[in-house]
């Protein structure tokens, strides 16, 4: 558990995380433990922003001297607001989660480490179901999207769904029932698992080479990950994408390679 101070009392430091909630992030520790095996002598925070105090909250960070900041749900879109420069990604989902306060420029390395953290793993087929429709699961469908995969999208609102495809273009079939048939890859973007929710899979229809992946991460299985793994199916969760989102910060702050094998080692 994180040290978490209010952005009104946000410490001396260069580097923090930003989000509501905030206590569970494990970007501190991976964050710190790439400064370390890099020799650097910089700190990295957990901040609480309540929604509506983005603008304001990164505002005091900047003025304390702070050079980068990540965020987390459910500021990515506020991030966005308050930059005046942005990446090209950036601009195309209208979300970041990596600030440089100092020029108020903002990315996104979310799509980035979701196609990397897929690396080593071998895919019977190119077809993906994508669980929710929320502003993480525009960063994974851009994601997949851009590496050719066949997308179908499901959503407990199938408006959403429907907007969130006619907004940004993305190329995928909408479904009512989350089946999961034919899909080698199925991501859960929701944050139904962490509360304890179960979506309503039918995980004995999976392929039995499927890869079951949810975004969120805690001290076990999600519930997503554990019915999907009594079913026989590999799992991952969100670690690994953290690692590799937050390698691809780093390298965007201090422009050297990030310290990867170190920073998945704290977050293990």
């Amino acid at each position: 558990m994180n040290t978490v101070y209010r952005w009104q009392d946000a410490p001396s430091s260069e580097f923090a995380v930003i989000g509501h909630p905030i206590s569970h992030s494990l970007s501190p520790k991976m964050h710190m433990a790439a400064f370390a095996a890099r020799g650097m002598s910089s700190s990295y925070v957990a901040i609480e922003v309540h929604p509506g105090e983005v603008a304001e909250a990164l505002d005091h960070l900047a003025t304390l001297g702070y050079f980068g900041v990540n965020v987390t749900v459910p500021h990515k879109e506020d991030a966005y607001a308050w930059c005046h420069e942005h990446s090209e990604v950036a601009v195309k989902l209208r979300v970041c989660n990596t600030l440089d306060l100092r020029r108020r420029f903002g990315t996104n390395t979310d799509g980035e480490g979701f196609a990397r953290s897929l690396d080593g793993f071998t895919f019977e087929n190119r077809r993906a179901l994508v669980l929710g429709a929320g502003g993480s699961a525009r960063s994974i469908l851009d994601s997949l999207q851009s590496n050719h995969w066949h997308i179908s999208l499901w959503n407990r609102t199938q408006s959403r769904a429907d907007a969130l495809v006619s907004e940004f273009g993305f190329e995928a079939e909408i479904l009512s029932l989350p089946d999961i048939i034919g899909h080698s890859l199925i991501v859960n973007t929701t944050s139904a698992s962490l509360d304890g929710q179960r979506l309503p899979i039918r995980w004995a229809d999976a392929m039995p080479s499927a890869l079951a992946y949810d975004l969120a991460y805690g001290k076990g299985l999600t519930t997503f990950l554990v019915d999907a793994s009594e079913q026989g199916l590999a799992v991952l969760d969100g670690r690994r994408m953290l690692m590799e989102q937050g390698a691809a910060a780093f390298e965007f702050w201090w422009n050297v390679p990030a310290p990867r094998a170190e920073m998945l080692a704290a977050l293990q």
